[in-house]
């Protein structure tokens, strides 16, 4: 399933057949120390079952045109997935309101540092607001190269965030519709 295309990426549902990509993703403590609950002591994944699962999970939650979801960011010139972008609840499940959803990506290294993260969630970002009238980002106060995707699609920081969404305290940047 197919959500969009941009000059240089593809947003689709994650293929059985990238389980070892997307452990590779999550196997890296570089990756999961901005994804994990505990930045200092992240749960690497070790075994591709855990992809095989990931990517069944993530399909069962799809809906056709609907950008809620996580979603294979495909990098065109390769057709390799270079990540992850998602819009899903912001902390809580079901959410307090409609507004309380969150964006957010993670990537390969090797897709660092060429501007996929910003394609990607700049066009999620697009469409996640043509149905909900306000899309949260939320990430560790460290992370600049979050914070600077988040500025570059336009979202705008806010305060920081204490225990709002996560135990602690969290950068947080809003974009509204």
């Amino acid at each position: 399933m197919e959500l969009l295309r941009t000059d240089r990426v593809v947003l689709r549902a994650w293929r059985d057949d990238e389980a070892d990509r997307l452990l590779d993703i999550h196997r890296r403590p570089e990756v999961r120390r901005w994804i994990d609950d505990d930045q200092d002591d992240p749960v690497l994944w070790t075994t591709r079952d855990k992809a095989v699962e990931t990517i069944a999970r993530y399909a069962a939650e799809l809906e056709p045109g609907n950008p809620v979801g996580f979603w294979a960011v495909e990098e065109r010139a390769t057709g390799v997935a270079a990540g992850t972008v998602l819009i899903t609840t912001a902390g809580s499940d079901p959410p307090p309101d409609e507004t309380e959803v969150e964006i957010g990506w993670h990537l390969h290294p090797d897709a660092w540092g060429r501007g996929l993260a910003r394609e990607a969630a700049g066009a999620l970002l697009a469409a996640g607001l043509e149905r909900r009238p306000r899309i949260n980002a939320l990430m560790y106060v460290d992370n600049e190269p979050s914070a600077e995707v988040a500025r570059a699609i336009g979202m705008v920081e806010q305060p920081i965030s204490v225990d709002r969404f996560y135990p602690g305290e969290s950068r947080h940047f809003i974009a509204e519709a």
